[in-house]
């Protein structure tokens, strides 16, 4: 059945062929490695012996001559969906080919999206029931206190920058995500990247008495990438900064070609952003990268942060075969280093 076993280990879904007595005849690389209890006829029979309503199905399909489905746990926690087809090799051989879907991997992706929703509405609910109230309140009495009523505005001035911020974040995750898989064929040069990211922050820098510092190796090596999102990843990495670090506190940017025996393994520029600000909590750390979290709800959303920015810089690294690593402890402010691959 070697033949049969290079057949199976060309299709890119778990697959197993069983004969009509539900013995195993061969099992692809992908099943094996999701349940290693495939991976021999012994092992096999004890695992049929063991899991409720598979052995049933093969043997239905086998009997019938028809495909049959049906959803099978496999130990406490693995749910599948085992589709069961019957077909013939040869005169008179019948083989049953079996897929399993893992159901738990559905289930999580539609976790997912009902926590990104839940959010979203979370984060736009909040604005919306802001400016609705400070409406309501202008056309009553306070329309006639100009006092009032430029303090009114002022706020719902900010409630708009907030929803269009969040707008403008979640357009860029969704186009992040969507060519995440596409390798880009471009090139950037890091130098000109990372300068218009620090101009386009600069009135920041100065709107929040922040203090800016740049040591920047000169004609760092070309790295393949597309160059909006790259300027877009610094450009979060410095808002990060800016917004965590101390009153009148300073941010500052380093760039070089980084040590051999950096996180890729490979030739490649270093990136680091530093702020001087409270630090993060080692637990927090692997969190950062998730859509919506934050250390410091509060702050963050007085500040304006959507909780979307290192979810973006996430997104974009993944495309352009980056990395981050994020150094921190508390008391001592953070550091944030992208690593890229240098273009051959």
């Amino acid at each position: 059945m070697d033949n049969l076993s290079s057949i199976l280990d060309a299709i890119a879904v778990p697959v197993l062929a069983v004969d009509k007595d539900c013995g195993l005849l061969a099992a692809n690389t992908l099943l094996r490695k999701a349940l290693p209890e495939t991976a021999t006829s012994d092992r096999f029979r004890g695992f049929l012996a063991t899991t409720k309503g598979l052995k049933n199905l093969l043997r239905d399909a086998a009997d019938t001559g028809k495909k049959k489905k049906a959803k099978v746990k496999i130990g406490d926690h693995k749910n599948y969906l085992v589709n069961a087809v019957p077909t013939r090799i040869g005169d008179d051989q019948t083989v049953v080919l079996a897929t399993f879907e893992d159901r738990n991997l559905q289930k999580a992706l539609k976790t997912m999206r009902q926590g990104f929703v839940a959010n979203v509405s979370h984060e736009m609910r909040s604005p919306l029931t802001a400016i609705s109230g400070i409406v309501e309140t202008l056309q009553g009495p306070a329309i006639e206190d100009a006092e009032m009523r430029t303090r009114f505005l002022d706020m719902m001035a900010r409630e708009v920058q907030r929803m269009t911020s969040l707008v403008s974040d979640l357009l860029s995750l969704s186009q992040a995500e969507a060519r995440e898989r596409k390798a880009p064929k471009g090139i950037v040069a890091p130098n000109g990247a990372i300068f218009q990211a620090i101009e386009t922050v600069t009135p920041l820098v100065r709107k929040h008495g922040k203090k800016l510092t740049a040591n920047i190796a000169e004609d760092l090596p070309v790295v393949a990438g597309r160059p909006d999102d790259i300027t877009r990843l610094f450009i979060n990495l410095l808002e990060n900064a800016i917004f965590y670090s101390q009153d009148n506190g300073h941010v500052s940017v380093q760039a070089g070609v980084a040590s051999p025996s950096n996180p890729l393994g490979k030739p490649a520029v270093f990136i680091s952003v530093s702020d001087d600000g409270e630090g993060i909590a080692a637990e927090d750390i692997p969190k950062l990268t998730e859509r919506f979290y934050r250390v410091d709800k509060s702050r963050s959303r007085h500040l304006g942060g959507t909780g979307l920015g290192l979810a973006i810089v996430k997104h974009i690294l993944v495309r352009h075969r980056g990395r981050l690593v994020i150094e921190s402890e508390l008391g001592k402010g953070s550091c944030f280093t992208v690593f890229l691959p240098i273009k051959k």
